[in-house]
């Protein structure tokens, strides 16, 4: 590695273009040198391949997450074998995702929730509000041993990573792992999300008045009409031929919505080895998906104060971006939903609310008459 990319390149472009090294590594040099500075202690730990520096590792994995390459070519480029390289990128997500998560990705809280939701309505007029939740296939080569299991509706195998964010573009809840197989609904019976929600472990706000008093309604989430519907979990009416006050509700819960495909649009274009098939090992998947969530909510939260113009991660252009990859859906098997009567009736309430107090002028322009 005495001729690889990071004694040469790399350094030149750490010390002179930080523009050229934040297109390899979706960082500058400076947030680079901190993240660097809190992985190093466990990197160094490693010693199973000791002549590869800290900063040289994660170097290597943060341009294969980025360039969407194989890891024989990112190896290539830091003059490093490929059975090394591999094993590199997989203990260095790992180390990520085992050193950010705790941090960047925390538990809920009942004051957290109620943060997010005050943000929805103020930045989304939505409210009552924790989250936008979506599922994401994530491409791979069958699993040895997985049969039909990672087989999904696009006649691909693909591994799932269930997300929810805030309204602020951070990513609030991960579930990595799901198999291709099953629908969006399917893994959200599946997911510890839903599981703590029922349980109690994650404890949400009480149920609160919409603005101006309307009615009380529960804290929810929303989704896209492939998750069930249910007291805390919102999806849009389902119909070709939708009254007015249900185009109205579809349209005021899309702009809540869309902040999970905004982030999912950030996700891939950043790290574009979610846009590409994974060749590799069921842990190493796992682990590169995760490292790429901890990343994105490092990455966010090192700019929140930065005005948006001055972003190198999100800047305005990108945050309005969506992941257009799933727009274009063949028909897919939906299992059979079980509507729950609870949340059919909280729904109408925010339907009367959004036609009534909760309006907003531009929602009318949504209604398409001849």
């Amino acid at each position: 590695m005495v001729h690889g990319a990071w004694r040469t390149t790399v350094r030149t472009m750490l010390e002179q273009d930080p523009e050229v090294f934040f297109g390899y590594f979706r960082m500058t040099p400076a947030v680079f040198g901190e993240l660097l500075a809190r992985l190093a202690p466990a990197l160094q730990r490693s010693r199973r391949f000791g002549y590869l520096p800290p900063g040289e590792r994660l170097a290597l994995t943060l341009h294969y997450l980025a360039s969407g390459s194989y890891m024989k070519f990112a190896g290539a480029f830091f003059c490093v074998p490929p059975s090394t390289t591999s094993v590199v990128i997989r203990e260095t997500c790992e180390l990520i995702r085992d050193e950010l998560r705790q941090e960047m990705i925390p538990p809920l809280t009942e004051e957290r929730l109620a943060r997010i939701r005050d943000d929805f309505w103020e930045e989304w007029q939505f409210p009552n509000c924790i989250g936008a939740l979506d599922g994401r296939h994530c491409i791979v080569q069958n699993f040895p041993g997985g049969a039909s299991d990672w087989f999904n509706y696009k006649d691909s195998f693909s591994m799932v990573m269930m997300a929810m964010c805030d309204a602020k573009y951070r990513l609030t809840h991960v579930d990595v792992g799901g198999r291709g197989r099953r629908s969006d609904g399917g893994l959200w019976e599946l997911s510890p999300l839903r599981r703590d929600i029922a349980s109690g472990d994650v404890v949400l706000p009480p149920p609160s008045q919409l603005p101006g008093g309307w009615a009380t309604v529960p804290q929810v989430i929303v989704a896209d009409a492939a998750f069930p519907i249910g007291p805390h979990l919102m999806k849009p009416f389902g119909g070709a031929f939708l009254a007015d006050e249900k185009i109205i509700f579809n349209y005021r819960l899309s702009r809540a919505r869309r902040m999970i495909e905004a982030v999912f649009g950030i996700l891939t274009a950043r790290w574009r080895v979610l846009r590409r098939s994974f060749i590799s090992s069921e842990r190493t998947a796992r682990a590169v998906i995760w490292a790429c969530c901890c990343l994105h909510n490092f990455l966010i939260l090192n700019e929140e104060n930065v005005p948006p113009h001055q972003r190198w991660y999100a800047p305005p252009a990108l945050r309005d971006a969506q992941d257009f990859e799933d727009d274009d859906q063949l028909p897919r098997f939906q299992e059979e939903e079980v509507e729950v009567e609870d949340g059919d009736a909280i729904r109408e309430l925010f339907v009367d609310f959004f036609l009534g107090p909760g309006s907003v002028p531009w929602q009318w322009e949504h209604l398409l008459h001849p």
